[in-house]
């Protein structure tokens, strides 16, 4: 069994500015669409980000293929979230037991993609919504993670979701290149690509932290629970629509929000 704590961003560990906004971005996302309604994460590593959703969905679940990212999710969020070891692939939920499916960052490490989004499909009700952030393949300074199996680009993610019998398809770019492309931003993200495709980031110690301050600029060590405070206001506003029949090339992040 593959263990994705190394790869997991856990308490403590130090972000940028950047990662801490790109976290917060998506579940403020999250936490918009939440109100009411019963939410499962599918990969919810140490249950961050579940910090903005507590309180504002009508239940709360979670669920992890890693025991181990699962057992900080439980320190921080004790009985407030159902957590469960599971498969994306092959999800151990009752059909039509939830409103709204989340899941960041992960599907890119999922050999086979479109039976997760069909156990979404399964699990959704009728009207139900799936949200799905990735890393963008075709953004010109990525690198792929550790672990990783596939990074789908826009119209592969828009041609799964829509095979998965998904309607109502739609994705959005954020954090888009040109924020990278200053004198300091692109030296950063060449450093980055370098220190990523050696690997050198899977250990943390006042090497790699010196490395990261170089490749990333200021470090914040990631809190336990995202507080309030981070949470995004009018977050989509801060997406840019996207042509679901071209791969997109300006943007870091790609989202897919899509309908039963």
């Amino acid at each position: 069994m593959t263990d994705f704590l190394t790869i997991t961003e856990t308490p403590g560990a130090l972000l940028t500015v950047e990662q801490l906004g790109r976290m917060a971005l998506r579940y403020s996302l999250a936490a918009e669409m939440a109100g009411g309604r019963r939410v499962l994460e599918v990969a919810c590593g140490a249950g961050v980000g579940l910090g903005l959703l507590i309180g504002v969905a009508r239940s709360l679940a979670a669920c992890d293929y890693s025991t181990s990212t699962l057992a900080l999710a439980h320190q921080s969020v004790g009985k407030q979230v159902m957590l469960t070891a599971a498969d994306a692939q092959q999800l151990p939920y009752a059909t039509g037991a939830f409103d709204l499916i989340l899941s960041f960052e992960a599907i890119y490490y999922l050999p086979q993609p479109a039976a997760f989004l069909s156990e979404c499909h399964r699990l959704l009700s009728s009207g139900g919504r799936l949200l799905v952030s990735t890393s963008n393949p075709h953004w010109p300074f990525f690198v792929p993670g550790a672990l990783s199996v596939h990074y789908p680009s826009v119209p592969e993610l828009a041609h799964l979701l829509q095979k998965a019998g998904f309607q109502n398809v739609a994705l959005y770019g954020s954090l888009p290149v040109e924020r990278s492309l200053s004198p300091l931003g692109a030296m950063r993200a060449q450093v980055r690509r370098l220190l990523l495709g050696i690997g050198i980031f899977r250990h943390d110690n006042a090497l790699t932290r010196i490395l990261k301050r170089l490749g990333y600029g200021t470090l914040t060590p990631l809190p336990p629970l995202l507080p309030a405070s981070l949470r995004v206001v009018n977050p989509f506003h801060e997406l840019t629509p996207l042509q679901p029949d071209r791969p997109d090339r300006r943007h870091r992040v790609l989202f897919a929000l899509a309908e039963k």
